[in-house]
């Protein structure tokens, strides 16, 4: 049977036995605190009673009723052997060692042998000091004995019987949290730490070791004593018999500024703990006192090891405290070891002060310390302990469980058929375009260019700050392509794979994301499923599949998860529960039995339903009314999730960069919902970060062109396209362009004029009865109005603003995200005002409600389910997806053969735009052309913020740019070579960096142009190049007729001159760069940089790059930077006669910063984005 310390009435009457082994008591407390007056009372109570007690008292001010606390409670304790009593006063102390050695100091009576260590909340049992005096009368070679801890509020529980460590530092009590006091730890002695509250501690080795670490602070101060005193050659042990109570006031963050002065401890759970309790609060001190005694107890040659595994680990450990959602411990992590490690001098005195009173060395302790083993061992047990605690507390019974796997039953058969039906309309619409992706083929599409590059190359484009596209240009990638590198890793490192995969599976993860978020409004699964069909027909979704759209396709589909997100961050969403039979056998004596209406679907419900999140009170007996019983059992009451706050912040991060336009009408939303939301504002505010700092180049660029760069927001990433700009009513019922190509040919053509419309105008009709709802889900309806005004607001204005020239047409923006986030406010308001109705109806007798209801249920599933049909008829036999695989070579093999060249040389594409006429009329067709340094026009190569600069002046009547120096160069060779003009046009190609020029093949839409007259218009143009001087015809098939850059002779037998068609060239500062006798020497090169070693001159030299000229080109010979010189348009460097390593590369000057940022920022909503368990209540 063990001590009892339950706060009763303690004993008046103490022992007069002579005292044989003086001991001195010493108190530390700041003023006088809720635990004073008890740990006094105990003091008094001793049956062995000390022969002086010090008071030490560091407060600033002082506090008068210290001293009369102390001299009452020895007064009332009666007893013929009263102690010397004193108060000292020490304001400024910084740790208990301090006050306890200017306590000493200032202590002019004798010294005794001994000195009893109390804290102010560290109440010892009445016989504690007898035991422990009796421990080390017996046991000469002792000079520290420790005491059993127990909890404050409930002293049957243990805290430790003795401390010890792991090699690394790892504090171990070998006590599970809330573990009652069986005796089961009472035969320990010998032990390698104990904490200093109530510590035994001779005098003499007190002084000999100084006392703690003085720069621990309050936390690891006992086993420090404890070790050194170990590493002396003296003796630790623990005496189990005698029993402090300790309420860890100092760990439990109990002396903060958030606790009321003077208030008294309270512990309504009984689990030994202060309810106020909180270990965060002492986090930053308690890591940083471990950090500093890992540092001092190392071996001299492994401190610097220890100092760089402090830090690494901190930012490990700050990364887990991220993933536990506990972001202010992060940063605790990293600044206690960063404060540890600043404090050198520190270290060196701790380490001078501990190698002075060290006798023994440091492997005596091993014998005393755990080992990986029992540290696996004890982390094993608290994880299989909290499981428990949770399944005993949290374990809903038989019955209640089977009505809970009903209801996850039924969700799971729901979504499986969604998921069947998806897949089916997928894979019938999509079904060969599904199988040559399957087959390595590529997707190209009206705005969907093809994408052979590989993840670095991915890398790279979306990092460099330079647009490869043609001779190149500065600005920022799309956001898109940062974001592309994710599904493109998973792909395998194929971005062709991963675009394949998002837009192919584009309407099934629609329909998934909608199920996941329809659950936060509703539990129905008929209502989800409905909600996954229509969002995965949504016409902006459709129409932008067809036209591959990327970004739009991935803004529609990531929509919902944002939304998901901001629900279940602020706790709001809907949860599976079910009645319990507690609840049930309660209601039964108070309800009338017919008042309970039959179970719906397994769920049993009442006359009033609970919404999830409220908690009624029993009335079962008045003894309990004031405690909340909850009636409902299953998953618990939301009340709001960092993890999913943090999700949404990345779905929407990927929203904006896949419609940048969407940012702004994004942030204000999500404002509306903060200054709506009834908790967790904060949250909701902090979804924005990510897509801010996604943004933050693009939003830069924008900001640097002034109102004009409002048109970059509005572009689409890639390539621009022109189409047809909806009116305002197709914009209001979801169509953001001419849905034609959605119609069946079948319908009649007053059918076929409304069908695009169809699912629009269902969505908007049950969105406007749900403003019928009343109180709370009004609320939420009207909130998801104002999503869908901002919405339709965002499409207008998008549609009104030019944003590039597209085949010499102005294109607008276009309007399919915006559609698609008005499309989420009304879809959400429609499912809001289906949740429910069958228990709503069940409240009115039968009337005209259930047959309109039934009409319009009937009209719900019919139109979305006969809408993707025809959309699946169509996308297979229609041209409802104008989206074509790609399954040979754009540029035939020998282009591509000198693209990967180390001269990476460029193809000159040339194509016809047939025009009418006949044969006879070829020279009335247009030549196109396009610079490829890739096989063919590359995603990764166009960026918004280059093809927004093909328009010049007012934001919405702006006009198209002039062509500029390098452009003009090209058109104006281009025209030469289609016209057949004489000369000879390979020096002015390999300027151009081109080493081959290709005519591809007739393209399948002609325009109306009748095959034979395209036929010969092409023709025409290959046999012009076939006698244009310079050229020399390759090859000939079905990628098209190729041509390689080769120089003709001036004269006959002559040889001709060596052209070098290289990216980066090295010319005399004479030459001409475009005449093919110069004297040109090529350098290796890797796609748009150089790191090579060149040759020495004969004198000065000039660097030319194939590249528009730009301030941020950096190149250096050795280490020593360059001078860019003028060349016109293109990028020269004055290189000198001098050999050397020649470094060249394109350097954005923030680029580095933009990377930390986004880096650091997606690294943290990652972290708090996983979804673990926080642990609650358990010691840390």
């Amino acid at each position: 049977m063990t001590d009892t310390l339950l706060p009763v009435d303690l004993p008046t009457a103490t022992s007069s036995t002579p005292v044989t082994t003086p001991v001195s008591a010493v108190v530390v407390t700041r003023g006088r605190t809720p635990y004073l007056a008890t740990t006094v009372a105990a003091l008094a109570a001793q049956t062995r009673r000390p022969v002086r007690v010090l008071l030490v008292d560091v407060s600033d001010t002082g506090d008068e009723a210290v001293e009369q606390l102390l001299q009452s409670a020895f007064t009332a304790a009666g007893g013929s052997a009263m102690p010397m009593l004193r108060v000292v006063r020490t304001p400024g102390a910084r740790t208990f060692g301090h006050a306890v050695r200017r306590a000493l100091e200032a202590d002019d009576a004798p010294a005794t042998t001994w000195l009893w260590l109390l804290h102010d909340d560290s109440a010892p049992a009445p016989t504690a000091l007898a035991e422990l005096v009796r421990a080390v009368s017996h046991a000469p070679s002792v000079a520290v004995a420790g005491v059993k801890q127990r909890t404050w509020t409930d002293p049957e529980r243990l805290l430790e019987v003795g401390v010890r460590s792991s090699r690394s530092g790892r504090r171990m009590t070998d006590v599970e949290p809330g573990e009652l006091d069986q005796g089961q730890h009472d035969g320990r002695e010998d032990v390698l730490g104990v904490g200093i509250a109530g510590a035994l501690v001779r005098r003499d080795v007190w002084t000999d070791l100084g006392g703690p670490d003085p720069l621990l602070g309050p936390f690891g101060d006992g086993f420090d004593l404890s070790r050194r005193a170990r590493l002396a050659g003296h003796r630790v042990i623990v005496v189990p018999s005698a029993v402090v109570r300790h309420a860890q006031a100092g760990y439990l963050g109990l002396r903060s500024d958030a606790i009321a002065p003077g208030s008294r401890p309270v512990d309504r759970d009984g689990d030994g703990e202060d309810d106020r309790a909180d270990p965060r609060r002492s986090f930053a001190a308690r890591r940083r006192a471990l950090v500093h005694s890992r540092l001092v107890s190392a071996p001299l040659p492994l401190v610097p090891l220890v100092a760089v595994a402090a830090l690494l680990g901190a930012v490990l450990r700050a990364c887990g405290q991220l993933a536990a959602k506990q972001p202010g411990l992060a940063v605790d992590e990293v600044r206690a070891a960063l404060v540890a490690l600043a404090r050198p001098d520190g270290i060196v005195r701790s380490r001078l002060r501990s190698t002075h009173s060290r006798r023994l060395p440091r492997r005596a302790l091993r014998p005393l310390q755990a080992d990986w083993r029992d540290v696996w061992s004890q982390s094993r047990d608290r994880r299989l302990a909290r499981a428990e605690a949770r399944r005993v507390t949290q374990a809903p019974s038989e019955l209640e469980l089977r009505e809970l796997a009903a209801l996850a039953t039924r969700r799971r058969i729901a979504l499986a058929a969604v998921v069947t039906a998806l897949v089916a309309v997928a894979g019938v619409g999509l079904g060969p375009l599904v199988a040559a992706a399957f087959g390595g083929a590529g997707l190209v599409g009206s705005a969907l260019l093809t994408s052979s590059a590989r993840l670095g190359d991915l890398w790279s484009a979306a990092t460099s700050g330079w647009v490869l596209d043609g001779l190149g240009g500065p600005g920022p990638a799309d956001a898109l392509l940062t974001v592309m590198t994710v599904p493109t890793i998973l792909a395998g490192g194929s971005s062709s794979a991963a675009v394949a995969l998002l837009l192919l599976g584009s309407v099934l993860l629609a329909g998934l994301g909608a199920w996941a978020a329809a659950g936060a409004a509703t539990r129905s699964v008929g209502v989800r499923a409905w909600a996954a069909v229509v969002w995965a027909g949504a016409p902006a979704l459709l129409l932008g599949l067809g036209d591959g759209r990327l970004g739009a396709v991935v803004a529609h589909v990531t929509l919902p998860w944002v939304a998901l997100g901001v629900v279940r961050a602020i706790g709001v969403q809907r949860v599976d529960q079910v009645l319990s039979g507690i609840a049930t056998a309660r209601r039964a004596d108070d309800v009338d039995q017919g008042a309970i209406e039959t179970p719906v679907r397994g769920t049993p419900t009442v006359p009033t339903p609970r919404v999830s999140g409220d908690v009624p009170t029993s009335n079962a007996s008045e003894d309990d009314e004031a405690e909340p019983v909850p009636d409902l059992v299953g998953s618990p009451d939301p009340t709001g999730s960092v993890a999913a706050a943090a999700a949404a912040a990345l779905a929407f991060a990927l929203v904006v960069a896949g419609a940048p336009g969407l940012l702004v009408p994004g942030l204000l939303a999500l404002c509306v919902v903060a200054l709506c939301a009834p908790r967790r504002r904060g949250r909701v505010l902090l979804v924005a970060v990510p897509a801010l700092t996604l943004l933050g180049p693009t939003l830069v660029e924008a900001a640097g062109r002034g109102l004009a760069g409002w048109r970059l927001l509005v572009a689409d990433p890639g390539l621009p396209s022109a189409s047809p700009v909806a009116g305002p009513v197709s914009r209001l019922l979801g169509v953001p362009t001419d849905a034609s190509s959605l119609v069946p040919d079948a319908l009649p053509s007053a059918l076929a004029t409304a069908w695009p419309f169809a699912l629009g105008a269902l969505v908007l009709v049950l969105a406007v009865l749900a403003l019928l709802r009343g109180s709370p889900v009004a609320r939420a309806v009207r909130g998801a109005w104002l999503v869908a005004v901002l919405g339709v607001a965002t499409a207008t204005v998008v549609v009104a603003i030019p944003v590039a020239v597209s085949d010499e047409v102005v294109a607008y923006g276009w309007a399919g995200p915006a559609l698609s986030l008005a499309g989420v406010g009304l879809l959400a308001a429609a499912v809001l005002g289906a949740d429910r109705l069958r228990e709503r109806l069940a409240g009115y007798t039968f009337g005209w409600r259930q047959p309109v209801v039934a009409l319009l249920t009937a009209v719900a599933v019919v139109v979305p389910a006969v809408w993707l049909g025809s959309w699946t008829w169509q996308a297979r036999s229609g041209d409802a997806v104008a989206l074509r695989a790609v399954d040979r070579p754009i540029v035939p093999a020998v282009g591509q053969q000198a693209q990967a060249s180390t001269m990476s040389s460029r193809v000159l594409a040339m194509s016809i735009e047939p025009s009418g006429g006949d044969a006879g009329t070829a020279d009335r067709s247009t030549v196109t052309w396009q610079l490829m340094r890739a096989d063919g026009p590359q995603l990764v190569d166009q960026a918004a913020a280059a093809t927004t600069r093909t328009l010049d002046g007012d934001l919405l009547t702006p006009d198209v740019t002039a062509d500029d120096a390098a452009t003009r160069e090209v058109d104006e060779l281009v025209a030469r070579l289609a016209s057949a003009a004489t000369g000879d046009v390979a020096g002015e190609l390999a300027a151009l960096a081109v080493a081959d020029v290709v005519v591809p093949p007739l393209p399948q839409d002609l325009g109306g142009v009748s095959p034979q007259v395209a036929t010969a218009q092409r023709e025409e143009l290959v046999s012009r190049l076939d006698s244009t001087a310079g050229l020399e015809r390759v090859t000939q098939n079905a990628t098209g007729t190729l041509w390689r850059v080769q120089a003709t002779s001036a004269a006959a037998g002559a040889v001709a001159p060596t052209v070098v068609p290289a990216w980066a060239r090295i010319l005399t500062t004479t030459a001409d760069v475009a005449d093919p006798s110069a004297a040109a020497v090529a350098v290796a090169s890797a796609g748009r940089a150089v790191d090579t070693v060149v040759p020495a001159g004969d004198g000065e030299r000039l660097l030319v790059l194939a590249e528009r000229a730009d301030p941020h080109w950096h190149a250096s010979l050795d280490g020593r930077s360059l001078r860019s010189v003028d060349g016109g348009w293109r990028q020269t460097f004055a290189l000198g006669s001098e050999a050397g390593e020649l470094v060249v590369r394109y350097e954005d000057p923030n680029r580095g910063l933009w990377l930390a940022l986004q880096g650091f920022v997606a690294l943290v909503t990652v972290l708090l984005a996983v979804p673990v368990r926080r642990r609650r209540g358990i010691r840390a």
